[in-house]
């Protein structure tokens, strides 16, 4: 790349700062529409037959966290017909895993982001994509990062500040360099949607309440 690091030294986990208390001293940083990533998770590219399913009682778990990401322990062990200490146990379990994480998630626009763009990326010719996937994905102004089948070969989100800032992200981090072929920004004109959720439900709502003991649990 032609700017910072070059690629073949960005494969180390340092990452963006993450989001935090504001203060008039030192404003937080987006970490974006969607804020967290698979990749974020595990550090580098995710294959999906490398990720563990969450299946049965952990399903119904992360369901109801999903709805209420401050919902009680007791009142989920109550809706589950479990006790509180299975429920405890069976969240740390997923977290210490990385196979769920809370967050805060911040409309960008309320922290005064007014610029944001999706980049369509082409690699050159002779240049790793993997190298430059994980080169924007330690950006702090990249929220998603995701290698693609189609046109280009990289998918990027990037979140900043002002139309200038974004200018200034793609002179240094996209034209000129040896390792983009192409860059194409589709800028964003409005947000209609941005939750970090999956639209389809984990469990569906007329299995919640069963009492334990079904298989998968």
């Amino acid at each position: 790349m032609s700017a910072s690091k070059p690629p073949s030294q960005t494969k180390g986990n340092n990452r963006g700062p993450r989001l935090s208390a504001l203060t008039e001293a030192e404003p937080a940083p987006v970490m974006g529409l969607r804020q967290v990533g698979m990749a974020d998770l595990q550090g580098d590219a995710v294959a999906p037959a490398s990720i563990p399913h969450i299946e049965g009682l952990n399903r119904e778990i992360v369901a109801l966290l999903q709805e209420d990401g401050r919902m009680p322990f007791s009142t989920i062990a109550r809706t589950l017909g479990v006790s509180e200490g299975t429920v405890r146990s069976r969240v740390g379990q997923m977290h210490r895993a990385n196979l769920i994480h809370f967050i805060t998630v911040v409309n960008p626009l309320a922290l005064g982001y007014t610029a944001w763009s999706m980049l369509g990326i082409k690699v050159a010719r002779g240049a790793s994509a993997d190298e430059v996937a994980c080169f924007f994905r330690d950006r702090p102004e990249v929220v998603y990062v995701m290698r693609v089948a189609a046109r280009f070969d990289l998918l990027a989100e990037v979140v900043c500040g002002s139309p200038d800032e974004l200018r200034d992200f793609l002179d240094a981090h996209c034209y000129g360099s040896d390792d983009i072929a192409q860059v194409e920004p589709m800028m964003g004109l409005g947000l209609y949607k941005s939750l970090f959720k999956w639209d389809k439900p984990l469990v569906d709502g007329s299995d919640r309440g069963k009492a334990p003991g079904r298989s998968g649990r």
